[in-house]
């Protein structure tokens, strides 16, 4: 009977220090490198949970500046000799995406100003002949540079006045712009046009530019133009003035 109690007592304690042991198994999660894990060295395809993760990324160019990100956790990076660039972080409890971006820092970068948005209103056929408006926003991508020309013409003459802008007005101006769906304007084939007036709206869109006008566009459309133009508008004030 005690041999018995005895060959009981060990089979339990060898469970229950396997199931000790089973139990410190930690899951591993998958580290995606986005298809630059060639990139680094000391990089493997997956880490325990709490495992100090450290890559290194040893192909330094002089000429480039380089950006590391590590997407699902906070990380570290450092900078040695012998090891290039250090990204170092505790994995988680969830996969991690790790990836690289770089830039020539010897390419030329264009920072002048470009046309964003060109608002436009003519009146047609009058007496003294056709009279518009014009308002044209100008910004350079960083945004250090923002201005918009206001033109006024008839059959005298125009006139031109310039006045700085803040970089909200932007944001501003393309909010109304997706809120008014004007990239599908020309591609409705019930829009039609009106006779006595002419509008224009012309768009930076990406690398390219949209345009609509009033001989193509919906009962409403010569309002929602006037959303965006009515946005530039406010600046036009001797406030703002810096050329005239």
């Amino acid at each position: 009977m005690k041999k018995a109690l005895c060959i009981a007592f060990i089979l339990i304690l060898g469970v229950a220090v396997l199931a000790f042991f089973g139990g410190c198994d930690k899951t591993k999660y998958e580290v995606d490198y986005c298809g630059q894990k060639d990139s680094f060295t000391n990089a493997e395809d997956s880490y325990e949970e709490g495992e100090n993760v450290e890559l290194y990324f040893p192909y330094v160019a002089t000429d480039t500046n380089y950006s590391f990100y590590v997407e699902g956790a906070d990380c570290k990076i450092d900078y040695a000799d012998d090891k290039g660039y250090i990204i170092s972080f505790t994995m988680p409890a969830n996969s991690v995406k790790v990836w690289y971006e770089s830039v020539n820092s010897m390419m030329y970068i264009d920072d002048s100003p470009e046309m964003l948005i060109d608002y436009y209103e003519a009146t047609v056929a009058t007496v003294d002949g056709d009279e518009y408006y014009e308002l044209v926003l100008f910004a350079n991508p960083s945004r250090t540079e923002i201005y918009l020309d206001a033109y006024r013409g008839d059959g005298e003459g125009e006139t031109h006045k310039r006045y700085a802008v803040p970089a909200e007005a932007i944001d501003e101006c393309y909010e109304a712009i997706e809120k008014c769906n004007f990239r599908e304007w020309n591609s409705n084939p019930d829009y039609s046009g009106i006779t006595g007036a002419y509008y224009v709206l012309n768009f930076k869109d990406g690398y390219s530019h949209t345009r609509v006008t009033s001989e193509h566009m919906p009962d409403n459309g010569k309002e929602l133009m006037w959303s965006v133009g009515s946005i530039l508008n406010r600046y036009v004030n001797e406030d703002n003035l810096i050329e005239d």
